[in-house]
């Protein structure tokens, strides 16, 4: 994808390109490659965080998973939720090459793990899961925070994860998924760890989290930035890199379509992902909030991930929603 984001639902992009490309990172020393008929419970009227820490006389660290604002009673009726029902629908900012978390399938549709939770809020917000209500706009990691400060698209829903700095930049949601950073490899290569792989190539996508971790590991690899998630698998066939490093959701997509390579078992670091919004919305993304607590307490998000990582991830960690409120 270029630096010009467009509507998912109008690109012409063939879901049989997802087979023979895949993975991506962010900037290194190598850079290449420039979507019910019955009342649906009021998001809000969950509130089952854990409560906001007492005071202190010192500034505490800062933690990446209680960075987020607790959902209330109100929320439904503020501006900016209103906003996005008069407009009839929410404009959210996806992936559409990340197999199993935001991709275009065979019919042109954009799917996978955070399409289904986006469109949680959509049928929250209008009661129905409707393409009319929802459109989906394909961004890369370094347009997600440019799309969300000038408005381009309501809220970000792909992988993104929630870090300190950039939570200055946008508002996040509680964690909905903790993701791990780990390493892909060619099943012939000899690689088992990320200790072996010091001096070598190592391929994630540009402006993401995964890159810098890279970069920072103790062996040493070298960073090998691209644009799009696609283009490192590619690079990994071709040995152009020794191996691939990012989060397991992003993996695990890869080695369903390359059944030559594998998911090396250590773990980098963690990948708490959350939901974003502009930082200027805090009513939204404390609605937001209050549909991640509705639909991990009715079972909604335990069916969203057993049809989309289950099958190769397993059992999810149990993260309990924090706040900072």
């Amino acid at each position: 994808m270029t630096g010009r984001r467009r509507a998912v639902g109008t690109a012409a992009v063939l879901a049989g390109a997802l087979a023979l490309v895949v993975s991506g990172c962010s900037a290194g020393l190598v850079s290449v490659g420039a979507q019910p008929s019955a009342a649906l419970p009021q998001p809000g009227s969950v509130n089952s965080g854990s409560a906001a820490p007492a005071p202190t006389t010192t500034t505490p660290a800062c933690n990446a998973n209680a960075l987020s604002l607790r959902p209330t009673a109100t929320d439904a009726t503020s501006a900016a939720v209103a906003r996005i029902r008069a407009r009839g629908k929410i404009i959210v900012g996806v992936a559409q090459d990340g197999f199993l978390t935001g991709y275009l399938d065979s019919s042109g549709t954009e799917t996978g793990f955070d399409v289904d939770i986006a469109r949680q809020v959509e049928k929250a917000l209008f009661g129905t899961e409707d393409a009319g209500h929802i459109q989906f706009v394909a961004v890369t990691n370094a347009e997600r925070i440019t799309d969300l400060q000038n408005g381009t698209v309501d809220l970000v829903a792909d992988t993104f994860t929630i870090t300190c700095d950039r939570a200055k930049l946008v508002q996040f949601s509680t964690v909905y998924y903790e993701g791990t950073q780990r390493v892909l490899v060619l099943k012939n290569s000899g690689y088992t760890s990320l200790d072996q792989l010091g001096g070598k190539k190592v391929c994630a996508q540009r402006d993401s989290t995964s890159i810098a971790a890279i970069e920072a590991y103790k062996s040493h690899p070298v960073g090998y930035g691209v644009a799009n998630l696609t283009d490192c698998l590619v690079a990994l066939q071709q040995n152009q890199v020794d191996a691939i490093s990012t989060d397991d959701t992003i993996l695990a997509g890869l080695a369903q379509q390359d059944p030559n390579t594998t998911v090396l078992t250590g773990i980098v670091e963690s990948e708490p992902y959350g939901v974003a919004v502009a930082k200027n919305a805090p009513d939204l993304i404390r609605y937001v909030n209050g549909v991640l607590e509705q639909i991990r307490a009715d079972g909604t998000w335990e069916s969203i991930y057993d049809k989309w990582l289950r099958p190769t991830l397993g059992t999810p960690l149990a993260i309990p929603a924090l706040y900072a409120d």
